[in-house]
């Protein structure tokens, strides 16, 4: 089918066909790697150990007495220059750190409470290392600083009455002022006199009753967190729309989508629920953080393939990276803002209202197609256009060719992806999308293939119109793999 449009094939028969898993099932099935830390999902093996290794940077001014068990005939106040003064100990392991602070500590068995100590005189250097840390980040560039051992202490006061605070717990926005104004007093506790410090410093009251006061206050809200997405899932596997809805907020809105709502939502749960099966998920939190007014934002990574239940074709969904905003509402926690749920709802963080409009302008173009709508396939290609592979690719060529191919062939099946958007500037973006597309020649009735297509094609918005710019592969002699 030489000259076929490999754009046009972007459309398929059956709206309910183009329904694309919901990226949701990307980000609240996140059970097992919500739960990093939870040994139900990655159960400690036989004798798993850890090298660990990095360096203590410690620039603050330090007593040099603090650091010795007698006091030295010259004791002054300076930045530490030798540190293999210390000694370090984590999971019953020790070592000396070198001159400069680096340090290995091999064969350290888990621990779900493991927290790497490092001491010299009456100074104590911390930094608690939680299962996530040991299974999911590089264990050998670690830093021991003055701020990872006020977070440790602060773990390990809230660990003594039997509360659990997690690393994101800990760095929640509203505590900063109350994490800078203690790493301070810490600070100031390291150029006291020998005699001034009874034990160490982490001990002395100027350190430990803030701290005290500090842990008490700190709230464990990523354990309620991680739960609302393990009920998410349940929900989701076991089709129960009517408590999914009640996970999302009834002010419910996506930045990229005006259109986005609790009643969407549930609209295109509900369409879901009757068109597909989930055959394989992969996913992953990659970053959480608590905002002021009991608010989070949550990142996850997540790819989903599965098939349509009734043409039994598969679907790829791609990976999402999106940031879902939770508030608590009364003593839940609900999807606030920005959750991708339908096809054409962004791959990638940061995306706004043009992110929106440029996937709507995609979808308006497939069922321009569907539809074999020349006239609003015309309003979204530019009078400009061009590819910078084919001089004969014009907006006429491209519009003629178009035409050919409604007449000649139906589309039998379809995939379309964005990968992601470049926003180049308010009228200019780039977006990488991939294609996999097979049509019918009506005459003599034989399928023809584009195979796996990956574009990355220029749009412009032009009277207030994102169009076609640049860069379009319509025909089967244009390039397929362009990365």
């Amino acid at each position: 089918m030489s000259g076929s449009s490999a754009f046009s094939t972007h459309s398929q028969r059956s709206p309910s066909r183009r329904l694309l898993w919901p990226a949701l099932l990307l980000l609240a099935l996140a059970t097992s790697c919500v739960n990093e830390g939870d040994l139900r999902f990655n159960p400690v093996s036989p004798g798993e150990k850890y090298r660990l290794a990095g360096s203590l940077v410690v620039p603050e001014l330090t007593e040099s007495d603090l650091l010795a068990s007698a006091r030295g005939p010259a004791a002054e106040i300076k930045a530490i220059s030798d540190f293999s003064v210390f000694t370090l100990t984590a999971g019953g392991k020790t070592t000396r750190p070198a001159k400069d602070g680096s340090f290995v500590l091999a064969d350290v068995p888990f621990g779900p409470d493991l927290v790497l100590t490092a001491t010299a005189g009456k100074v104590t250097l911390m930094k608690r290392l939680y299962p996530r840390d040991l299974r999911m980040t590089d264990v050998s560039k670690l830093k021991v600083t003055l701020d990872s051992t006020v977070r440790a202490l602060l773990w390990q006061k809230a660990h003594a009455r039997d509360v659990e605070l997690t690393e994101w717990d800990i760095a929640a926005r509203e505590y900063e002022p109350a994490l800078a104004s203690l790493t301070t007093a810490l600070k100031l506790a390291l150029q006291l006199p020998k005699g001034s410090v009874p034990t160490t410093v982490l001990a002395l009251p100027a350190v430990d009753t803030p701290a005290t006061a500090l842990a008490a206050a700190i709230l464990p809200r990523e354990a309620d967190l991680r739960e609302a997405w393990s009920v998410l899932q349940n929900a989701l596997m076991n089709e129960k729309a009517d408590l999914l809805s009640h996970y999302l907020s009834p002010e419910f809105t996506n930045d990229w989508d005006s259109t986005s709502s609790w009643h969407d939502f549930n609209e295109a749960m509900a369409a879901y629920f009757k068109a597909c099966v989930i055959a394989s998920a992969s996913y992953t939190i990659l970053d959480m953080e608590f905002l002021p007014g009991e608010q989070a934002r949550i990142r996850t990574a997540g790819q989903v393939q599965g098939r349509y239940e009734i043409s039994e074709i598969p679907f790829d969904t791609g990976v999402y990276t999106s940031d879902v905003f939770w508030r608590k509402e009364g003593t839940f926690w609900k999807i606030r803002r920005n959750l991708p749920y339908r096809p054409g709802h962004p791959t990638q963080v940061m995306a706004d209202s043009r992110w929106g409009e440029i996937a709507r302008a995609h979808a308006d173009l497939q069922t321009a197609i569907f539809r074999e709508d020349l006239a609003t396939l015309e309003k979204h290609v530019s009078p400009t256009f061009g590819n910078d592979w084919d001089v004969n690719s014009t907006y006429a060529d491209l519009l003629n060719t178009a035409r050919s191919r409604f007449n000649a062939c139906d589309v039998k099946t379809a995939s379309f992806t964005i990968r992601f958007i470049d926003i180049i500037d308010d009228t200019h973006a780039r977006v990488h999308c991939s294609a996999d597309v097979l049509v019918i020649r009506l005459a003599p009735g034989v399928d023809a293939g584009t195979g796996p297509i990956r574009a990355v094609v220029d749009w412009r918005r032009e009277d207030g119109v994102w169009k076609l710019y640049r860069n379009l592969p319509y025909r089967f002699t244009h390039p397929r793999d362009i990365p």
